[in-house]
């Protein structure tokens, strides 16, 4: 109750923007006007604006609440504070690291490294499903020229392509043309209404085909294909290889900052060592 009657003080006079205007109090912790502010949706209306802060501090106050009996009740506090605490730093630790390792590593690998390492590596990059390249067009039931536009797919990969681009400006629900890169079989399945049960299969035996919905035509057509368990075409792998590689370099990096951050450290005094770093090897070896 105390809190739908606070709301409805703050929805008389709109938002503000004062981090001391309290809203709702559990113990020590409360809650502001600028809090709702941050987190309020925009482009609700004031009556939607209610109904969310309303629902939003509830169940606020519902977390506190049961923080407070958590931690009063719970019996390894101590326990939990230290994992806080180490999640904290290493949070803090992998964020900056991310980040300058993205700033000096990002762009850092020239193309003909990826080609080596593709080629040096290429039968780890095998498919897992088939890939394929050529076109997909999705027209009405009644759209013209309907036997031309099937002699335009069926000789698309020689002239029949800008006919074909033509057309589709002016009758195509959907037109897809991916002649110039490799896409997964799977995304193109997903745009017509059949079960094309055995992929290698279909792949092997239909360059062309045509399957007719209830309003809609789909024509494909299959310049290339490659099928499940061949390798990966380079163009195709080449953001693999990239991430694979930006890795190893991230790795590198990581290390490199440790090691420059520990010498740095050392050398001005901000770590001391106050054990024997040395080895001795003597007991071994008599």
């Amino acid at each position: 109750m105390c809190v739908i009657l606070i709301l409805s003080v703050w929805g008389c006079r709109g938002k503000q923007k004062s981090t001391q205007d309290v809203l709702a109090r559990v113990g020590t912790a409360t809650f502001t006007q600028q809090q709702l502010d941050d987190v309020m949706p925009s482009g609700l209306s004031d009556s939607a604006q209610m109904v969310f802060a309303n629902r939003y501090i509830d169940n606020w106050i519902a977390e506190e609440l049961l923080y407070e009996m958590a931690c009063k009740n719970l019996p390894d506090v101590e326990r939990l504070e230290k994992l806080v605490q180490e999640y904290r730093r290493d949070l803090f630790c992998h964020e900056y690291r991310k980040r300058l390792s993205d700033e000096r590593v990002a762009a850092s690998i020239p193309e003909d490294t990826l080609q080596q390492f593709y080629q040096e590596h290429s039968q780890e990059f095998k498919l897992h499903k088939p890939i394929v390249k050529g076109l997909l067009l999705k027209v009405p039931i009644n759209a013209p020229q309907l036997q031309s536009l099937r002699q335009w797919v069926k000789s698309a990969g020689v002239n029949g392509v800008e006919k074909i681009e033509k057309y589709a400006v002016k009758n195509a629900i959907g037109y897809d043309y991916f002649f110039d890169r490799w896409v997964w079989f799977d995304d193109i399945k997903d745009n017509i209404p059949y079960d094309f049960k055995d992929d290698n299969l279909f792949l092997s035996q239909n360059k062309t085909f045509e399957h007719k919905g209830e309003d809609m035509i789909y024509l494909l057509c299959i310049d290339s294909y490659l099928k499940a368990g061949d390798i990966m075409p380079y163009e195709f792998a080449r953001s693999r290889v990239l991430e694979i590689l930006l890795n190893e370099k991230r790795m590198e990096f990581n290390k490199e900052l440790k090691r420059e951050l520990y010498d740095e450290a050392v050398a001005d005094g901000i770590v001391e060592l106050f054990y024997n770093t040395t080895v001795d090897t003597t007991a071994t070896n008599q």
